[in-house]
């Protein structure tokens, strides 16, 4: 597991500037792919995923939806997962975005709700960023402090020293607090497409824990 950050900077005004101007600059150019690109990409990135040591041996796996556009498509881990018979965990926000607070619910599904294809999740509601989320008839189990051997990280950039730039709303930096409680081990496998490796270093705050690993197209960090 990773020790805190050696780039670790007091949360001050100039760093969340800082961490703006990244944003702006990564969502222009993640803009710029085209949809095969991503598709791409994204099916290179998940090979070298089932690859790892961590993810073979992994029986939980926390996983992430992913949104419709400008992002790594989770689609075909999402279904590596239901084939190899692991339990997966998908967050869910819910309808009060101002509380920033997320949680991530077991999967459990019957067995004729999977579709041939796995992709049971293209008829879940979607929240306001168009991401499915669970339904309300699918029943309630939150994960706990131990409960997930893997955690697959979403992000919108990343640098060489595994650093993170989220969306800004601190979404996982609260859940990794909640599920790091007790001292239990969360491995953080992020994964990103190219343009979201930055040159440069990621201005990081107090709150910010650095990624186990990196996963790219073309490379593992």
């Amino acid at each position: 597991m990773s020790s805190p950050s050696t780039a670790e900077q007091p949360d001050t005004d100039d760093i969340r500037r800082q961490k703006q101007e990244l944003r702006m600059k990564i969502r222009a150019a993640m803009k710029e792919l085209r949809e095969d690109e991503v598709m791409e990409q994204s099916s290179m990135v998940w090979k070298r995923v089932v690859e790892l040591p961590i993810y073979k041996s992994a029986r939980t796996v926390g996983l992430f939806l992913s949104m419709p556009k400008c992002e790594i498509n989770t689609d075909f881990i999402l279904k590596e997962c239901i084939q190899s018979g692991k339990e997966i965990y998908v967050p869910e926000v819910g309808k009060n975005f101002e509380l920033c607070h997320m949680e991530l619910r077991k999967v459990i599904l019957k067995e004729e709700e999977i579709p041939p294809d796995g992709m049971f999740h293209k008829v879940w509601p979607t929240n306001k960023w168009k991401i499915p989320e669970p339904p309300a008839d699918m029943p309630v189990v939150a994960a706990k402090p131990g409960d997930i051997d893997l955690l697959i990280m979403p992000g919108l950039g990343f640098d060489r020293t595994r650093n993170r730039l989220g969306q800004g709303k601190g979404y996982y930096d609260r859940f990794i607090e909640r599920m790091a409680e007790g001292g239990h081990a969360l491995p953080l496998v992020a994964v990103a497409l190219k343009p979201q490796l930055i040159e440069g270093s990621i201005p990081v705050a107090s709150y910010d824990r650095p990624m186990d690993m990196v996963v790219l197209p073309d490379e593992v960090i």
